[in-house]
């Protein structure tokens, strides 16, 4: 679980206090807590998404463009 980036005292000593906030037609969940509204989404298994992007499509172009990025950004030197 990432740590909190809110002031919100109760987050930070005992973890979020989630709610349910809404349910998908596709059986996935959006939880919010109670105290710094923080939102964390659930796949179809229940378990917690890292990213609030839903189409994998989006999901895998920017994870290939975030690694070219990086393979640009290396210094090369030739000799």
């Amino acid at each position: 679980m990432k740590p909190t980036t809110h002031n919100a005292l109760p987050c930070s000593i005992f973890g979020h206090n989630y709610m349910k906030s809404k349910t998908n037609a596709d059986h996935t969940t959006e939880l919010t807590c109670s105290h710094c509204n923080t939102i964390v989404h659930t796949d179809t298994k229940g378990d917690f998404e890292e990213s609030s992007i839903s189409n994998k499509q989006i999901q895998s172009t920017l994870r290939q463009l975030f690694h070219l990025n990086i393979s640009l950004s290396k210094p090369s030197f030739s000799s």
